[in-house]
């Protein structure tokens, strides 16, 4: 199978990392030079959980134009705000066969890629672990046992062949990929969404890890309070979230305690965020269902306000 990483940060390294060792032919494609030309000259470094780093020999370009072949499928997991041009700069990758997945954070994804590639073969889904650039050409990730990677097609209700052997490869890779049904996998989305958004703007404001903001006495009631929000939004679309347990404190021993999330990651950098694909969707669709959201607007307006004033911050 032949499948292009379009994103390829930390996440998508990590992604592509499994889907090379599960067999698959794969192009990393990403327009930070220093971590393509990394890749190129000394393979890609990456690292999961305490293990020690691998290496890989990887095929890494910084624009889809260089590579000249279609590819079978074709991985989005650049920043969502960049999702629109991404998909405009694939075209070329894809022909009628080639099936596009997202696996990006937050909710809007899918439909800006059905504007440009094949609506029937839009695939969708959720990566249940972080990850981080220690530096070009090295990447790291933190995967519990439990976490797992979950996609289905946003048109069919079945997985076909096609989509189980996606799974297949992450599986072979040592992941835990699963291949569900359309009306699982909505369930699943909105439910990481509910996590993203109570955890990944609040750290990027109070520029804490997860476990130092969540363990605060102010802190937790704020996480449930936005958790709460994104679920209602959720069911006012006829949409239970997945049953993986509501916000909790987070042990000191836990991996998680000291992860710094993606949001809070961009604001470090002094980089724009992804909140409109994320609390900013809420919000959105709070407004259309008629659900109030006042936590989740707040949060997304604190984070505007400091992508605006990078250069004020004290």
């Amino acid at each position: 199978m032949k499948i292009a990483i379009v994103g390829a940060g930390a996440m998508g390294s990590i992604l592509g990392a499994h889907f090379v060792i599960g067999g698959a032919e794969v192009y990393f494609v990403d327009p930070f030079e220093a971590h393509i030309r990394s890749m190129q000259d000394n393979g890609l470094k990456f690292q999961i959980n305490q293990e020690e780093p691998q290496y890989l020999k990887v095929t890494a370009v910084t624009s889809a134009d260089q590579i000249k072949e279609k590819m079978d499928l074709i991985l989005f997991m650049v920043k969502g705000l960049y999702t629109e041009s991404a998909a405009q700069g694939a075209k070329c990758l894809a022909d009628e066969n080639t099936y596009c997945l997202t696996l990006q954070n937050g909710v809007g994804n899918a439909e800006i890629l059905a504007d440009h590639f094949n609506s029937d073969k839009i695939l969708a889904g959720v990566v249940e672990f972080g990850g981080r650039m220690v530096e070009p050409g090295f990447v790291t990730a933190l995967i519990n046992p439990t976490a797992k990677i979950a996609f289905a097609s946003t048109t069919a209700e079945e997985p076909n062949e096609f989509i189980l052997s996606v799974a297949e490869i992450l599986t072979k890779a040592g992941l835990k990929a699963f291949a569900k049904k359309k009306s699982e996998i909505e369930s699943v989305i909105w439910f990481k969404l509910a996590k993203n958004c109570s955890g990944n703007p609040i750290c990027a404001v109070t520029r804490l890890p997860l476990g130092p903001y969540n363990n605060t006495e102010e802190g937790l009631p704020i996480e449930k309070a936005v958790f709460e929000e994104v679920e209602a939004v959720a069911n006012a679309q006829g949409i239970k979230l997945a049953d993986q347990g509501k916000p909790h404190k987070i042990s000191k021993d836990s991996q998680m305690y000291n992860h710094l999330p993606s949001t809070a990651q961009d604001v470090k950098a002094r980089k724009k965020t992804e909140i409109d694909f994320l609390n900013g969707a809420v919000v959105r669709m709070g407004e259309k269902y008629g659900v109030p959201t006042p936590y989740n607007h707040m949060i997304t307006a604190l984070v505007k306000i400091v992508e605006q004033n990078y250069e004020n911050q004290f």
